[in-house]
């Protein structure tokens, strides 16, 4: 063969070649652009639907969502446990914690976490893989946590249940110490979905702040709008975040928030009316009337009380919080001839002043606390104002910043 043949030969070759190339970036580049689509396709609706299914994104830390931790209570690795792990050598005073990664489930998953010493330091394991073996995991120094930071999150694999079968999962624990040194955990994620109605863009956030030893949603979801037309929020409130059941206002198309996931992936949505003439405790809402019993034995009506602006007061006396409590006196030294003012709580102690302290837990006071309570231990302060609406709602323990400027308002009104 002459070298004008062999030529042509490697120049064929060389066609073929790029040919393949370019075939392959352009395969890819569809993926890619299939795969964009694919996700707007997902989350994308027509006002004219009813119901709107917006599948979620896990993201790490907490972003606007204030998280919270738990204490954990550690066993001796003698005691009996749902399954066996292979335990790491070289660490005294060990032991196990078992976290329950899906309440709803009857076959428990766990992620198994445990604790000793090695030296004068006190350490802790986290079977990160999920393989029941501790000793190919991080041993971390037990520290005082960083409520702040998303730096030493730790990252777990587990099973859950997506509402139809199990699925392989993962998400983020902050764990540390507090200011009486108790051993601290909480998940430290929230889920976040992107979504357009009549090619309107939105996006919602949604945490769960008061369930923080588990990974399932649904006990007590919180949703807030994030962000608005493409516009993004760089705060939210109390006043802003939505339980199941109460309605998004989307530029007056309303929606329910009707349900979610057990691991999160899918929010539904159901659209509803107008807040107008709801009743509930969402902002906008007529407040649910109520006629309760006080300590004292009193019989207290809402329809009593509209004479000026009324705040129920939750505080939460269990477990060692003092603060909440705290704040209901703080309240009542400063505006007690301002505005009516309930405190609402379980197991008060002797009470000697003629403030309305309601128990929670008096059998009476049932539908007053499934409309203000909602959970044995709460530090929620509803407002309704002269309107009969719920006007604000914030976290008893924030009141010097907001409710001097609530009564400026309603004082100009």
């Amino acid at each position: 063969m002459d070298s004008w043949g062999l030529a042509v030969i490697l120049n064929q070759t060389q066609i073929h070649k790029m040919k393949l190339f370019y075939t392959s970036l352009f395969l890819i580049l569809i993926l890619i652009v299939g795969c964009q689509n694919k996700k707007n396709v997902v989350n994308k609706f027509s006002s004219s639907t009813d119901t709107i299914t917006i599948r979620t994104e896990k993201q790490k830390g907490s972003g606007l969502f204030n998280l919270m931790a738990s204490s954990l209570q550690f066993k001796d690795t003698s005691e009996v446990f749902t399954y066996p792990v292979k335990y790491p050598k070289d660490i005294v005073n060990l032991k196990r914690f078992q976290l329950k990664v899906d309440f709803e489930e009857k076959k428990e998953h766990n992620v198994d976490i445990v604790k000793g010493n090695m030296g004068k330091q006190e350490i802790f394991i986290v079977d990160e893989n999920n393989n029941n073996d501790l000793t190919d995991d991080s041993i971390r120094v037990y520290e005082k946590m960083n409520w702040n930071s998303s730096e030493n999150l730790i990252k777990c694999k587990y099973l859950i249940s997506n509402g139809k079968e199990m699925v392989k999962d993962s998400s983020w624990i902050r764990i540390g110490s507090n200011k009486n040194n108790s051993f601290l955990l909480g998940k430290s994620e929230y889920l976040i979905g992107e979504f357009n109605i009549d090619n309107e863009e939105y996006k919602i956030g949604v945490g769960e702040a008061r369930n923080p030893l588990s990974f399932t949603y649904g006990f007590f979801p919180e949703m807030a709008l994030l962000s608005n037309l493409g516009v993004e929020k760089d705060s939210i409130s109390k006043r802003n975040l939505l339980k199941l059941g109460e309605v998004l206002n989307l530029n007056g198309k309303y929606y329910r928030f009707q349900n979610i996931s057990n691991n999160g992936e899918l929010i539904t949505l159901v659209k509803d009316k107008s807040l107008e003439n709801k009743i509930g405790t969402q902002l906008g809402m007529i407040a649910p009337p109520f006629e309760v019993v006080t300590i004292s034995g009193d019989t207290i009506r809402s329809s009593n009380l509209h004479n000026k602006i009324t705040l129920i007061v939750n505080s939460c006396g269990c477990g060692g919080d003092k603060k909440s409590t705290e704040s209901y006196y703080e309240m009542k030294d400063a505006f007690l001839n301002t505005v009516n003012l309930l405190h609402v709580d379980s197991d008060f102690e002797i009470i000697s002043d003629d403030g309305i302290h309601i128990d929670s837990d008096e059998k009476y006071n049932k539908d007053f606390y499934n409309n203000y309570r909602k959970e044995y231990c709460s530090r929620v302060c509803y407002v309704i104002g002269k309107n009969k609406r719920i006007t604000d709602k914030f976290n008893v323990n924030e009141w010097r910043t907001i409710l001097p400027k609530i009564i400026k308002a309603t004082a100009n009104n």
